[in-house]
């Protein structure tokens, strides 16, 4: 006997599942920002720069699993290619090295980033 679909036991399961992905995404941002800090802490620091953060890694329920590490980077001479290459390697994520002198959204990054260093 073929048994009967369930609507309420399915929207069930769909929402357990929805909250489970949400939750497994909340630790994986929490975990890539702490380990974005000391990674840039530790390059960073009394160096000069200053190191801000951007973008999805700040807010709970936007960071997804194709979500980059946007890094603000204010004072860097060196060369960005260069860094970029150590930052992904070291975070162990995509990362975005976007230029403070640059960025067409310098207020935005002085008001709402994360400062680093």
């Amino acid at each position: 006997m073929k048994e009967k679909f369930n609507r309420d036991e399915a929207k069930k399961y769909l929402l357990a599942e929805d909250a489970k992905k949400k939750a497994f995404l909340e630790k994986e941002r929490q975990r890539l920002f702490e380990t974005s800090l000391a990674v840039l802490r530790k390059e960073f620091q009394g160096s000069g720069v200053e190191v801000f953060l951007v973008g999805s890694i700040l807010h709970s329920g936007r960071f997804t699993p194709n979500s980059d590490v946007d890094i603000v980077v204010k004072n860097f001479t060196g060369d960005r290619f260069i860094l970029w290459t150590r930052l992904e390697e070291a975070i162990g994520r995509n990362v975005e090295v976007i230029r403070f002198e640059l960025c067409p959204f310098q207020e935005f990054v002085s008001e709402e980033g994360y400062k680093v260093v």
